[in-house]
């Protein structure tokens, strides 16, 4: 792990259009790469361990992160990933707990390590980055939500629940960066059931497989069909 200053004005030409970098003005967005220290960090290496203390926010500028959690007879399960523009270690900033997850870099990644203290101040000097931030909560508090609903379902809802929320732009194209091997840990089912369902989802014209990720045509049918008729979350 290297960490160094970054210039200010290099600003990634991408984000995930969901993650809370994604969703703030350019200004705010350059204020943001502004504060805090930049990270390398290699693939596999943890940004983050469950049971550690900090308060400390990481926001990811290149590749991407799975969230494991610990706890499983399984052993350390994935449950999401995260990708560029993303924050994570939302959760002890705000409740100054232990971290609930471990972060994991798949590939190499690099990030902004930014202090609880200068994310305050960022916050009262960009009240526009607020609604952003509530978004970012909210959309993670769901997403868990929607993992407990749908753990009875079959697993092609599953894998088409997982895959809506992974959706990312990539060149006008969308995207989810994932293998079938990461999606059978996500949705909690055999890498053959998982193959099984994505022959299905794209035999309905829904998406296409490639090799380390998924192309998805049709974003609303695939939307459609994962949707649930239960949202406890209102």
């Amino acid at each position: 792990m290297t960490s160094r200053t970054e210039d200010p004005n290099r600003t990634p030409t991408w984000w995930s259009r969901a993650s809370f970098a994604g969703r703030l003005s350019d200004a705010d967005r350059a204020d943001l790469l502004r504060i805090g220290g930049r990270q390398e960090f290699p693939s596999a290496h943890p940004l983050l361990r469950q049971g550690d203390r900090g308060r400390h926010l990481l926001l990811l500028t290149t590749g991407q992160a799975r969230i494991m959690v610990e706890g499983s007879r399984r052993g350390p399960q994935g449950i999401a990933l995260r990708y560029t523009g993303d924050l994570v270690g939302e959760l002890s900033y705000l409740d100054d707990g232990p971290r609930s997850a471990s972060v994991v870099a798949v590939g190499p990644v690099v990030v902004r390590h930014i202090p609880a203290e200068a994310f305050d101040h960022y916050l009262r000097h960009h009240p526009a980055a607020h609604r952003p931030f509530a978004r970012l909560l909210a959309d993670r508090l769901r997403a868990a939500d929607k993992r407990t609903v749908t753990a009875s379902y079959d697993t092609t809802t599953r894998v088409a629940a997982v895959l809506a929320e992974l959706t990312v732009l990539v060149d006008d194209e969308l995207v989810a960066h994932t293998t079938q091997r990461e999606l059978a840990q996500l949705v909690g089912a055999s890498q053959i059931s998982v193959h099984r369902a994505l022959r299905r989802l794209a035999q309905l014209g829904l998406l296409a497989t490639r090799h380390g990720s998924i192309v998805i045509v049709d974003e609303v049918g695939l939307g459609r069909f994962a949707e649930s008729s239960t949202d406890p979350i209102t």
